[in-house]
């Protein structure tokens, strides 16, 4: 028994690839982490964080996208999920691992604040419903189009929610970055739906619906937006911690707008998926 669980993890090991990171939907519950903590500091830097928080966020995060990776297993215009799990064994081994993670996740979840516990119930049933019910749709159906922007809501809604309520006064420093934040999240899945509906020709995305050129356009007014707004944030507050948060997002902007612009490099990489979800991960750089 112990010699098959060490050839197991040895297997494991050995077939690893970065991307697995990707299709696992590792980098995206890690960019929303990220991007919980970082916000969860405003306006001075010097807020208390709640890791109990931060932890069952990212845990649903990663609960609720598998999910949606694994409904989309089915359809044949997704190959990648194809090649991360190629089988009906890889498949319940996964399902186990993220129904793992859900136990997990609510059993820390009873440690939240009252207030953030009904919270973070609510978004994963609004957010489970929400997978299913889109999982049903025929491949070609145009009601795919709301996948992009149910999720947009939904991440913005618990990295927001879960900070908005855990603060005893929301000043106007916490209420305009969460409006330049919900942005920056607006454009990366944007972004990706630009570059899945070139990929994927065949399925259903806000990118495939406005067109690509539409999309460009749209990404590259939110990078305007959003540095006009975090150029404002910094002239009108005092706090220091804010102004560096404002310039994050504005470089984050920046850099999905440069993602786009490279059109040629990005659809030649692998990585492109991760790429533009690991824009998440730049309010690290504040913690």
């Amino acid at each position: 028994m112990k010699i098959d669980l060490l050839n197991d993890t040895l297997n494991i090991v050995r077939k690893f690839r970065p991307i697995h990171l990707h299709w696992a939907n590792i980098d995206l519950a890690a960019g929303a982490m990220m991007c919980q903590l970082a916000f969860n500091r405003l306006p001075t830097g010097k807020t208390s964080v709640n890791l109990t928080v931060n932890l069952v966020l990212g845990l649903a995060v990663f609960v609720i996208s598998s999910m949606n990776r694994l409904l989309d297993n089915r359809k044949p215009a997704r190959t990648e999920m194809k090649r991360f799990l190629p089988n009906q064994k890889n498949r319940i081994t996964y399902l186990e691992v993220v129904a793992g993670g859900l136990v997990t996740g609510i059993f820390i979840a009873f440690y939240l604040p009252p207030n953030v516990w009904k919270i973070a119930i609510g978004l994963t049933v609004i957010s489970g419903i929400s997978v299913w019910l889109i999982s049903l749709l025929p491949e070609r159906s145009p009601l795919h189009t709301l996948r992009a922007p149910v999720s947009v809501i939904i991440l913005t809604a618990g990295i927001l929610a879960f900070t908005l309520f855990s603060n005893q006064e929301i000043v106007k420093e916490i209420k305009y970055s969460a409006a330049l934040f919900f942005l920056i999240v607006i454009q990366n899945f944007l972004l990706s739906s630009y570059y899945q509906s070139v990929e994927y020709p065949n399925v259903s995305n806000v990118a495939g619906l406005l067109k690509a050129p539409l999309s460009g356009k749209i990404i590259h007014f939110l990078t305007l937006a959003i540095i006009a707004g975090g150029v404002g944030i910094c002239l009108h507050t005092e706090f220091r911690y804010t102004q560096r948060f404002s310039v994050i997002l504005m470089m984050m902007a920046v850099l999905q707008s440069f993602m786009l612009q490279n059109s040629g490099f990005m659809q030649k990489n692998k990585y492109k998926g991760m790429l533009i979800v690991m824009v998440l991960l730049i309010p690290l750089l504040i913690l």
